[in-house]
């Protein structure tokens, strides 16, 4: 009889553990990117992993370039600054610092190169800190992250790409340019819209009005003159006639497209590369079993975000609901993690954490006492 009792109370620590979520002290977060995610706590940054152990104790000042955004490490690296000179460095994903702090300001890395500022210029260097290209663009032009061993550079007013070693490898003339994807990247000249590839060459004539979105599946939408989107392929041809009001971009040969009908219904479908309805979300006359949708498929996952009766929910690429409508807010699931924020009658109170792809609530925030 002991050993009966013995065997169900070691199974049941064994459940309870499987099904206990981790808890993290933190009072803001970011989404998981390159296999952790940031947490800030008492004003320093620090790193949790996939189950929500922490990696790197929170202790860092971390740097980011545009306002409002969190830290994340990029090809195992993420910039952080000295508090006593403010100079700015890289760390690795133990915490260690790599690239000792001397710069001024820093991009993410990408492709195995970082864009960074020294005091009069901008240069890129390698994962060790060596300079490999400098004086490739004044100190107040923009430049991007490199996509396609291009990245877009800006001199004189005009935009184009460089490589590696900061030599222009497409002039800049055009007015305004997007990163590099599926080999294409848009270009807008003299106010029309095209693409070219990454030697310069034009592979699709600018001739759309408005900015097309960026190629994915070797699909990307352009909007016609009635004011619709429809759908091209990479060497310009028209796919789908521009039909569609609202899209969200295509991901692993899926996208969400949405019509209004004469009644000024919007109704939502999921299409194919081919713009072959995988399913549709015809609008109903209860309004709580309506489907909207709010983002494409993101990910390597390729889910979507949608609403249905005020809670959002996600969607998989054959119309099936992954996720359950039951959260407050969810965002885009990034490396197999999604954060989600939902009201728990039981406790009366806000969870906060991340799930899995399944709905498995992983990991939990709680707010310091003190």
């Amino acid at each position: 009889m002991k050993k009966i009792l013995l065997i169900l109370f070691s199974s049941f620590i064994i459940v309870s553990s499987l099904s206990a979520q981790k808890i993290v002290e933190a009072t803001d977060y970011g989404k998981y990117n390159d296999g952790v995610a940031p947490f800030l706590l008492d004003n320093r940054w620090g790193f949790i992993d996939f189950d929500g152990n922490v990696v790197i104790e929170p202790k860092f000042i971390c740097f980011v370039g545009e306002y409002g955004s969190k830290p994340r490490f990029n090809e195992g690296l993420t910039a952080i600054v000295d508090s006593e000179t403010e100079r700015v460095g890289f760390i690795n994903k133990k915490g260690e610092v790599v690239i000792k702090p001397q710069f001024y300001s820093a991009n993410p890395f990408s492709e195995g190169v970082a864009i960074v500022g020294t005091q009069d210029d901008y240069v890129i260097i390698n994962q060790e800190g060596k300079v490999i290209a400098q004086k490739f663009v004044a100190i107040n032009g923009y430049f991007s992250n490199f996509s396609q061993n291009r990245a877009i550079c800006q001199k004189l007013f005009k935009y184009g790409f460089i490589d590696k070693t900061g030599k222009f490898k497409i002039e800049p003339i055009y007015d305004e340019v997007r990163p590099f994807s599926n080999g294409l990247a848009a270009v807008k000249l003299e106010g029309k819209w095209g693409f070219v590839d990454t030697n310069g060459v034009q592979i699709i004539k600018p001739k759309f009005t408005n900015e097309p979105w960026t190629f994915n599946s070797h699909r990307t939408f352009v909007q016609g003159t009635n004011n619709k989107w429809g759908v091209i392929d990479t060497s310009g041809k028209l796919i789908v006639e521009p039909t569609y009001n609202e899209v969200y971009g295509f991901n692993n040969g899926f996208a969400v497209v949405s019509i209004m009908d004469e009644k000024w219904n919007t109704s939502f479908s999921i299409i194919d590369v081919n713009g072959k309805i995988v399913k549709s979300f015809p609008k109903s006359s209860n309004s709580a079993q309506n489907v909207t949708f709010v983002s494409g498929f993101e990910g390597e996952d390729a889910l979507a975000i949608a609403i249905k009766g005020g809670k959002y929910g996600m969607i998989d690429t054959k119309g099936n609901t992954a996720v359950n409508f039951s959260y407050r807010i969810l965002q885009p699931i990034s490396n197999g993690r999604a954060y989600f924020e939902r009201y728990d009658e039981k406790s009366k109170t806000t969870i906060r954490g991340f799930i899995d792809k399944t709905a498995k609530e992983v990991i939990h925030f709680k707010e310091p006492q003190f």
